[in-house]
């Protein structure tokens, strides 16, 4: 029996190599899915729908804008490198390194040559030397290791025999620490791109180790058959040959099956036969049967210091699995699979045959035969052993260890993710694309051709070049291979052109036909046939897609899609109110909105938060959202948006979506009767000639058309329609016409007749109608929202109230655009002797109504008031060719009498604060 410091060891060694298979476990399920990132990408279709309209005389005209239907397909991230997981593997093989030392160092001679033979080995393969630990090109690292770990051993083997294994292993577990310390004090390199290095450096040393575990356990899942046929109490318990044959025929017969295939054995219920799940069992059969398989090795490795060396060999090899599962490195886990199921099948075909010709006839007696079965009178077993081995070397060396080139490309792509990184760290150095350029085409041209994981980098690397058409070679490159679904959705996301068409629907449904199983492939094709006229395949897909993943988000949201881009809106409302939408699901959730904006629904909707990046999907929620609650028009919830929708325009992520951030800000102003405000933040957007700037001057002229600025309005309208928005012809039609300006109307009108568009037609046939009858109907009355708060100002200073100037301030501050109110204002302050804040009133009505007569004519005699008669002469001129003869002379006479009052009262000022003369 061990001693206890030595059974706490071997316990430790035990959990080191439990902790190292969970680890394993851990990234076989979820390592493909961090290093290869099946991400959603969202795409927004405009569809037009009116938000408003604004009633002039008896049209409505509409305040039409863009919704946005919201689909989603998918695309592949990455390949991303996985520092942590890196670190993991590196942190197991340094724990490993020193327990390793500490057992081997108290064997004797031969086993301790053997045991430290694998430790340099390690040594050398990691290349520590190449992170610049020390100055010049000598691999002064590799003989510092070499000398403190090798003289370490040495000693402790030639004269510590009476140094415990606690103490052994403290003394190397300080020394790899120190080494480690060295490492990351010393590298020239950030401590991810350390880990990186190293770990793709140890690549052939974790190969090596999975491989020599592979071989000591390629017996075991027959040995565990062997244990359950005949370990029960029992002799009538047990079972006899015959089932222990068939049990073993079907294991090998799998693997002969796996092998033929290609690497593809189904299993059933999507099952498919993994040789790498088959080393869990014969690792615990290993580890549990180690002292019964002790006399095949006993002569050179005491049990005592074979069952640490085991776990530990098992922790090491469990380490590297899980890194190669962490990257998804493609070569690395196909060399893994295709050695395991060579050695499980040629080992245990070797070891049946010996089980057979040493104990057939004691299992056909149902004697316990596990418990002596490395004890043959026949056969000896390392004598089948080393005829599996040698199949196994054999059937290498007939196809030039191909393995070994599986490895190695394994450890290119590895290298490559790490140089790629660099260079998108450092996107001038073109020596380092070029470089992982290079090891991605050793790897996947020459070593393990097509492989995928060599493509996808090299398509990463293109991508960040902006070089697509290098990148989508490059995937398909990879399908060259054999079909994948994650390369093919990749491929399907590049190609997006109508060129493209077909090149991207053979791609998805290859991929399917491989698996037809795959809810991504199948929703691809769904979005793909979209951008045909092949709405039954659109249909057929998406109900395929449902089948496969009920109720998800992805499959709602594009049925909701689809339902809307076919105007089915009845349908799209019973689709809506059954698929309810998470914070996390703002595609669907965007969708939801916009249904509810075509069935002209109000609402209020929950605020967009303001302190966020937008995404696609994120904006179209954001966007439609605020249209709703711009529409339901409730002060506090429009308010709370304006907030959010600020917040939002300010974060530098937005700038993509900031146009239109602003434009729902001026849409919640004007929502909120703060015409002021929501004018002022449309107008940088009016500003320039394109098709964007005409349709927000279009939307400002429907605003001034609403507050009764017809003139103002036509010119604007005017300026819109030059530049390319089409609705603001019959708005200008409209304007031109309430605004006197009857035979340009007319005229405006017939044009619209002939050539117009047919809603427009009619409208315009309605105003040439109304125009030849002689005649306008009256405005709305609710045209100009701000006459109930003159109606107030006009009864306080019919009263006398002192709130009178108050409201009269609140009108120049609000409503400058409407043109009755500030010549009340005007004439009020000018009663109230203020000259100079009927000027100013009077300016400011101006900038917002250029063309208004009366303005100008009030504003001539206010300059002439408050002194600025160059002012208001320059008024004069403007106004002598828009009146009558008569009208000028009279203008011009109260003027001139206005300036002299205020000469005169500029001088009597003068004279009554001028200080008397004294007299002498």
């Amino acid at each position: 029996m061990p001693e206890p410091a030595a059974r706490r060891w071997l316990s430790f060694a035990a959990l080191l190599a439990v902790l190292a298979l969970g680890l394993a476990a851990y990234y076989y399920f979820t390592g493909e899915a961090a290093t290869l990132p099946l991400r959603l990408v969202p795409h927004l279709a405009p569809v037009p729908l009116t938000l408003d309209s604004v009633a002039v005389g008896p049209a409505r005209l509409p305040l039409a804008l863009s919704g946005f239907i919201t689909t989603l397909t998918h695309d592949v991230g990455g390949p991303y490198t996985q520092p942590v997981a890196a670190g993991l593997w590196l942190a197991i093989l340094a724990l490993v390194l020193a327990g390793w030392l500490a057992v081997v160092s108290g064997l004797r001679r031969p086993a301790f040559v053997a045991g430290t033979a694998p430790v340099i080995f390690l040594l050398l393969s990691l290349n520590v030397d190449a992170l610049g630990i020390f100055a010049g090109t000598k691999q002064y690292f590799l003989w510092l290791s070499l000398g403190l770990l090798g003289s370490a051993a040495l000693g402790l083997q030639l004269f510590g025999e009476k140094v415990p294994l606690r103490g052994r292993v403290a003394i190397f577990g300080g020394l790899v620490a120190l080494l480690a310390s060295l490492i990351y004090a010393k590298t020239t390199l950030p401590p991810d791109e350390t880990l990186l290095q190293l770990a793709a450096y140890s690549t052939p040393a974790g190969a090596a180790l999975v491989a020599a575990l592979v071989l000591w356990i390629g017996v075991e899942n027959i040995r565990a058959l062997l244990w359950f046929n005949t370990q029960a109490e029992r002799p009538e318990s047990r079972f006899g040959l015959l089932p222990f044959v068939l049990a073993s025929g079907l294991y090998l017969g799998a693997l002969g099956l796996y092998y033929w295939n290609d690497g593809q054995l189904a299993l059933g219920w999507g099952l498919h036969l993994d040789p790498l799940v088959l080393l869990l069992p014969a690792v615990l059969a290993g580890g549990v049967g180690l002292r019964q398989r002790a006399p095949s090795y006993a002569g050179w490795l005491p049990v005592a210091a074979a069952q640490p060396l085991y776990w530990l060999l098992v922790a090491a090899a469990a380490g590297a699995l899980s890194y190669a599962f962490a990257t998804a490195n493609d070569p690395l886990l196909a060399a893994a699979r295709d050695f395991s199921v060579l050695a499980l099948g040629l080992l245990g075909a070797a070891f049946l045959l010996y089980v057979l010709v040493n104990f057939g006839s004691l299992i056909q007696q149902r004697l316990r035969v596990y418990r002596v079965v490395f004890e043959p009178r026949r056969l000896p077993f390392y004598t089948v052993y080393v005829l599996g081995v040698g199949a196994l070397l054999l059937y290498e060396l007939r196809f030039n260890w191909p393995l070994l080139d599986q490895v190695q490309a394994g450890q290119y792509n590895q290298l490559g993710d790490l140089t790629r990184q660099q260079s998108e760290a450092h996107p001038d150095d073109l020596p380092l694309a070029l470089l992982a350029e290079r090891y991605y085409a050793e790897s996947g041209d020459i070593l393990a051709r097509f492989n995928r994981r060599a493509q996808l980098g090299r398509a990463a690397l293109y991508r960040f070049r902006s070089q697509l058409q290098n990148e989508q070679n490059a995937l398909r490159r990879a399908l060259l291979r054999q079909p994948d679904a994650k390369v093919s959705v990749h491929l399907a996301a590049l190609l997006t052109s109508p060129a493209d068409f077909f090149d991207c629907l053979e791609a998805l449904r290859q991929a399917r036909r491989a698996a037809p199983q795959s809810f991504p492939l199948t929703s691809d094709l769904a979005q793909l046939f979209t951008r045909s006229t092949l709405t039954d395949s659109v249909a057929l897909y998406l109900d395929r897609a449902e089948k496969l993943q009920p109720a998800s988000y992805v499959s709602q949201t594009n049925q909701l899609g689809f339902l809307l881009s076919q105007n089915l809106l009845p349908a799209a409302q019973k689709l809506a109110a059954s698929a309810p939408a998470t914070a996390g699901e703002p595609a669907l959730a965007a969708n939801k909105a916009l249904v509810q904006l075509l069935a002209k629904g109000t609402g209020e909707a929950p605020t967009p938060p303001g302190a966020a990046d937008l995404g696609a999907a994120d904006f179209a929620h954001v966007y439609q959202a605020a249209l709703l609650t711009i529409r339901g028009q409730q002060p506090a919830a429009v308010r709370q948006l304006l907030a959010s929708l600020a917040g939002l325009a300010a974060r530098p992520g937005n700038a993509v979506y900031y146009e239109q951030l602003v434009f729902l800000q001026a849409l919640a102003y004007h929502a909120s009767g703060q015409e002021v405000a929501a004018r002022q933040t449309l107008a940088p957007l009016t500003a320039g000639t394109s098709a964007t700037a005409g349709y927000y001057q279009y939307v400002l002229g429907l605003w001034q058309l609403q507050q009764g600025q017809y003139a103002t309005a036509a010119n604007q309208l005017t300026l819109a329609a030059t530049h390319g928005a089409g609705d603001a012809r019959l708005a200008r039609a409209w304007a031109l016409a309430y605004s006197g300006q009857l035979d340009s109307a007319r005229l405006a009108g017939e044009r619209l007749v002939a050539v117009g568009p047919a809603p427009t037609q009619q409208s315009a046939r309605q105003l040439t109608q109304l125009l030849s009858a002689g005649g306008l109907p009256a405005p709305a009355a609710s045209a100009t929202s701000s006459q109930p708060l003159v109606a107030q100002a006009q009864a306080a200073e019919t009263s006398n109230q002192p709130k009178a100037t108050a409201l009269y301030q609140q009108i120049v501050r609000e409503v400058p655009f409407n043109e009755t109110a500030i010549l009340a204002a005007a004439r009020y302050y000018t009663s109230r002797r203020q000259v100079s804040a009927a000027y100013e009133a009077l300016r400011l009505g101006l900038l917002e109504n250029p063309a208004s007569i009366a303005l100008q004519q009030a504003y001539a005699l206010a300059a002439a008031d408050a002194g600025l008669a160059d002012l208001g002469q320059s008024a004069l001129d403007q106004l002598r060719p828009r009146l009558s003869p008569a009208q000028y002379a009279n203008l011009l006479a109260q003027f001139t009498a206005h300036r002299a009052a205020h000469a005169a009262a500029v001088a009597s000022f003068s004279d009554a604060s001028a200080p008397p003369v004294p007299v002498r």
